[in-house]
């Protein structure tokens, strides 16, 4: 009779689960709930059971897609600051480097704009030593209310000098630069936030004001941001009830087809638009639609590939989740996201998307065949990011940027932006500062030796292993440099673009790119060759 009614009780047990999920759910919460209480109250040190239980949930949202996450207060109000384009602070762009935090941006007109520089690395906010804080916190420091200030400590030139910097309301604007060249008017846009149709908008109008004929829109490493904000910046070039993304959930709720509400601005100026492996989601939702259109080329190389729609949800105590609801498709059926984090190898990694797609060609407006290989795939593929991991470090690392500083207080400032042009002595230059201060970027062939040293020096404590790997590591030091010079020319043209931004900030990087920047002279030669232009779309 027991065994019956173990059996029964097991068959109801099971069936509860399979239909109703959620009493799983609370099974599993008060296992959960019993193994936190029972650390808390017998393990042998104190515990702190709220950083714990963070790092577990944020531990729990990783196994699922990247763009699923937890925020706790300060981060939510972050997300938001970033979504309103505004915030109390210096108006600046920070790393961490060494215990210290470098300013690698300052915005134009901030408060930051009149007592820092590009380069300072900051010791201490008031009176608290970077090296002493978090990160986070040391960054929340630095923001506070417009008005109050702040006292820092910073390194430039090798001094130590103390700053008192008043906070003002920072506006983080979308769109960065426009510049007219003839009459081919270019914008420079670098996130979707709530300022990004109204700032599109009115660069656009403005150029047409002075001129503009053809237009260039550059999202390169835009990232994305609000869904909104991108239907209405391509309602400008399309016209009303025109579909611009559906996006396609488990729920129905989430399955929402979005359409242009309004009249253009323009239907006829020739585009080219901008993209790279950095632009994401609503860039991607942008150069995506009006290629489907035919109404824009787009040039660069292939997008990131994120095709995932996050709404974020109010949790308890202040905290949010960001969680991901669905796919997008835009106009053609296309699906831009690149990674299947749904389906992975046996090491746990995902797969790619269309691994597990059927194949199948999409058309344009035209006719013209488009693929579905994740991501944006330009008309003109022009890749200007250098894959080799040497490049990588070298910018990545910071390596660059602190020889970039060196020059600025060493060398004569152009008199103008037509005058300045790096030479092969400041390539050697860079080559010997990093030799001076022993800053070596590795490439792919060293990183593997010394893997392959760690690995034999736990195998073989040996002498004679160690002596012959660090010969090989002097050889690829000398291999490296040898390499960068074969990279001299795109290095030269980074190091340029920091010093442009140095020397005439934002405005002159503008100018400087527009007549130096290959993807936008491609760029400005298919908008002036129009045979070409509407051959490419097929018109």
């Amino acid at each position: 009779m027991k065994r019956i009614i173990s059996s029964i009780f097991l068959f109801i047990t099971i069936n509860l689960t399979a239909q109703n999920p959620y009493f799983e759910i609370s099974k599993q919460m008060e296992i959960y709930n019993d193994v936190i209480k029972k650390l808390a109250t017998n393990y042998i040190d104190d515990i702190n059971i709220g950083d714990m239980m963070q790092k577990n949930t944020k531990r729990m949202l990783n196994g699922l897609d990247r763009f699923t996450t937890f925020y706790d207060e300060q981060g939510i109000l972050n997300q938001k600051m970033r979504q309103e384009g505004h915030f109390g602070g210096l108006g600046i762009n920070i790393r961490y480097k060494d215990s210290l935090i470098l300013i690698t941006d300052i915005f134009k007109d901030s408060p930051a704009a009149e007592k820092l520089k590009i380069g300072d690395a900051i010791i201490a906010i008031e009176d608290k030593k970077i090296a002493d804080l978090s990160p986070k916190v040391a960054s929340n420091l630095l923001k506070g209310a417009a008005g109050s200030e702040v006292k820092l400590l910073i390194k430039r030139n090798g001094q130590n000098m103390p700053v008192k910097v008043k906070r003002a309301d920072i506006k983080l604007d979308a769109v960065t630069g426009t510049y007219l060249d003839g009459d081919i008017g270019y914008i420079r846009f670098v996130k979707f936030n709530q300022l990004a149709a109204r700032q599109v908008k009115k660069a656009l109008l403005d150029l047409k004001n002075q001129g503009a004929k053809k237009l260039i829109i550059d999202v390169r490493g835009n990232p994305g941001g609000l869904l909104n904000e991108v239907i209405k910046i391509v309602n400008f070039f399309i016209p009303k009830d025109k579909v611009v993304v559906t996006t396609k959930g488990r729920f129905e709720k989430y399955n929402k087809t979005y359409m242009t509400r309004n009249p253009s601005v323009d239907e006829t100026i020739p585009i080219v638009i901008l993209v790279n492996n950095r632009s994401a989601s609503a860039s991607e939702i942008l150069s995506g639609s009006l290629q489907d259109y035919d109404r824009a080329v787009i040039i660069g190389d292939t997008t990131y590939g994120k095709g995932l729609v996050q709404r974020t949800y109010k949790l308890k105590y202040g905290t949010y989740m960001k969680q991901t609801i669905s796919k997008y498709y835009i106009p053609s059926g296309r699906l831009i996201q690149k990674i299947d984090y749904w389906h992975r190898d046996k090491n746990g990694k995902p797969l790619l998307m269309r691994d597990n797609l059927p194949e199948k060609d999409y058309k344009t407006s035209n006719g013209r065949t488009v693929h579905n290989l994740g991501g944006v795939v330009p008309d003109i593929v022009m890749k200007t990011n250098v894959s080799e991991s040497l490049i990588k470090d070298l910018i990545n690392k910071g390596i660059l940027f602190d020889f970039a500083t060196w020059y600025y207080y060493t060398q004569p400032k152009p008199a103008n932006i037509e005058d300045f042009k790096l030479t092969n002595k400041d390539f050697e230059n860079l080559v010997q500062f990093m030799k001076d201060r022993k800053l070596f970027p590795k490439s792919d062939a060293e990183k593997m030796v010394l893997k392959a040293q760690k690995q034999a020096l736990k195998e073989h404590q040996d002498d004679k292993v160690v002596k012959a790997y660090e010969q090989l590591k002097n050889q690829y030091k000398l291999q490296n440099i040898n390499l960068l010079r074969k990279y001299k020319d795109y290095i030269l043209s980074e190091l340029s673009k920091d010093l442009i931004n140095r020397y005439f900030q934002k405005e002159g990087l503008i100018q400087y790119n527009v007549t130096h920047d290959p993807v936008i002279l491609k760029a400005k030669a298919i908008l002036n060759d129009a045979g070409q232009y509407n051959k490419i779309l097929d018109k």
